[in-house]
């Protein structure tokens, strides 16, 4: 046996350590998932370098010997090398999707032309270097069989579940200001990505494996559970997501399921009752938010039970859950009661979230008021909290309550600084502004946060400056950084894989694709470090993998 047969095996098993690494590091370790990739670089290196099997006679043997004698010149060593990368380049320039992802990531060196902020510029290629690793690497690699795939994604699955359980412990003992730093180990809006994906495979897996009874309990509740972190996430991009994923999945089941025609009946007919039953179920909650009370200023009490005087204003305060935060205002009492109760003074933005939780408890703006609240109720808004019914009845609810809020609060009053919805806004103004003072090559790689801070001063917007980021959104940002040629480019790239050929039609491939592109809309998913590697992993492990049809 020669020594590459004797060290291959290894190489193997160093592969799919490398690949287990990237799994584990997307929800539980940034050092990991970063770890991973100089490991993956390494194993490729190797087996390169080592001759493949076929490649010439055993040493032992005399056309081995004289083989080896011959290797003395270096000609011959440098053959097998060659042979080696050679392999690899050639499956990689075979692999239409890792071809163009490498590309894309070199259109951000060629951005480096007409950039002068090389510093962001070098950071923002050292994030993205992922989409250029992933796919020269994973294509370079021998596919992985049936059963390591499957354990690949058996661990990923269970290391988004652990990581779950400390966003879960969090979220249990409140141990949190905004729900979003529950996430401990990447944002919030990644690790939804991420938990997303994870219903979709075990769904998979669920319906195209046979498994015991009890195996199957545990993959469905293992399914609710991963709904439930979406709930407690209060995620609207992730609830949205998780229905286009509900949608595709009846969509392919409804397409491949290779059963009667009562079959293919019965799954369109549930995938319009859910659909049904999720807009019934929204509808529902919107509704009473938007019913404004109506206001009676003749039967409105004019007093305070301490005498003092009401201020009654449905102009300058916003409404919340349908009520007026102006009505019933006593700011004289709110200050002299709240430092009773608390020992923060009561400066503008802490007496704004006193009244609108007094508000949302249906409670008057006055001592009576503040003297009502529990303690609990004085530590939610000394930690920013403004509405008691988010905060008790969190969710769908809660999410869409705070949205509505902030947009209307940026309608009346032009006020976007710490909403979600209303800065986003924002940021697409800019981006719009940017790409048409550079429609077709866009600022370049490294220019764009310095872009963005000129063009919310030639706009006048309101954002204060801690709130002035980026375009928050992925399409968005890659015309303002390369134009319109570069968002055409981009769209090829995530399109065209797909477009080529239906032997790529697989369902993991089709629902992480349909995952990335509806995220990138609410968020630029790939510049941040987890984001870049959840997309370019699976982008090139599910590349060409023909999953088991469901049947």
């Amino acid at each position: 046996m020669t020594w590459p047969t004797t060290i291959r095996p290894y190489l193997n098993q160093a592969y799919l350590l490398g690949l287990l690494m990237v799994a584990v590091g997307l929800t539980l370790s940034p050092f990991l998932m970063g770890m991973s990739q100089f490991w993956l670089v390494a194993v490729w290196l190797i087996d390169a370098l080592i001759p493949a099997r076929h490649c010439g006679p055993d040493p032992q043997s005399p056309e081995g010997k004289d083989s080896s004698h011959r290797m003395g010149d270096g000609g011959s060593l440098s053959a097998m090398t060659d042979r080696g990368f050679k392999s690899k380049l050639s499956r990689f320039w075979h692999n239409k999707a890792a071809v163009l992802l490498v590309a894309f990531y070199l259109m951000h060196v060629v951005g480096l032309l007409w950039t002068s902020d090389f510093d962001y510029a070098m950071k923002d290629l050292r994030v993205k270097l992922p989409i250029l690793v992933m796919p020269l690497v994973l294509s370079g690699m021998e596919p992985l069989d049936r059963k390591r795939f499957d354990f690949v994604m058996l661990v990923y699955v269970l290391s988004v579940f652990v990581a779950t359980l400390f966003s879960s412990v969090s979220y249990w003992r409140h141990d949190y200001d905004d729900v979003r730093e529950i996430s401990h180990f990447i944002s919030h809006i990644r690790f939804c990505l991420n938990i997303v994906f994870c219903i979709a495979v075990i769904g998979y897996y669920l319906a195209t494996y046979k498994s015991s009874w009890w195996t199957k309990c545990v993959q469905a509740l293992l399914m609710l559970w991963f709904v439930y972190q979406i709930y407690i996430f209060e995620s609207l991009s992730g609830y949205v997501i998780l229905a286009a994923v509900v949608i595709v999945s009846a969509v392919y089941a409804f397409l491949r399921w290779k059963q009667g025609r009562g079959w293919r009946i019965a799954v369109g007919a549930t995938a319009l009752v859910m659909i049904g039953v999720a807009f019934f179920a929204v509808w529902h909650q919107v509704k009473p938010m938007l019913k404004v009370e109506p206001v009676d200023f003749a039967t409105l009490e004019q007093k305070t039970a301490l005498g003092n005087d009401y201020w009654h204003d449905t102009i300058h305060n916003p409404v919340e859950d349908g009520k007026y935060v102006g009505l019933y205002y006593c700011r004289k009492e709110l200050q002299e009661s709240w430092s009773q109760r608390s020992a923060l003074p009561l400066d503008v933005t802490l007496e704004a979230t006193l009244a609108r939780y007094l508000t949302s408890k249906g409670l008057h703006k006055d001592a009576q008021g503040v003297m009502a609240l529990t303690d609990d109720d004085i530590r939610n808004i000394e930690q920013g909290i403004a509405n008691y019914n988010n905060w008790k009845h969190p969710g769908l609810r809660a999410r869409l309550s705070s949205t509505l809020f902030e947009y209307n609060l940026y309608r009346r009053y032009n006020n976007p600084n710490g909403g979600s919805l209303s800065q986003r806004i924002e940021y697409t103004r800019a981006s719009f502004h940017l790409i048409g003072q550079h429609p077709w090559f866009g600022v370049g790689t490294g220019d764009v946060p310095q872009a963005f801070s000129q063009a919310y001063d030639e706009l006048h917007s309101p954002l204060k400056e801690e709130f002035r980021f980026r375009a928050h959104n992925q399409y968005l940002a890659i015309a303002v950084a390369f134009g319109l040629v570069g968002l055409a480019f981009f769209l090829f790239v995530l399109l065209y894989p797909w477009c080529a050929s239906r032997r790529n039609h697989t369902y993991l491939y089709m629902v992480f694709l349909t995952i990335m592109l509806l995220s990138m809309f609410p968020e630029d998913t790939l510049e941040t470090q987890a984001g870049a590697t959840l997309f370019a992993f699976f982008m090139a492990l599910l590349y060409g993998h023909h999953a088991r049809p469901i049947n």
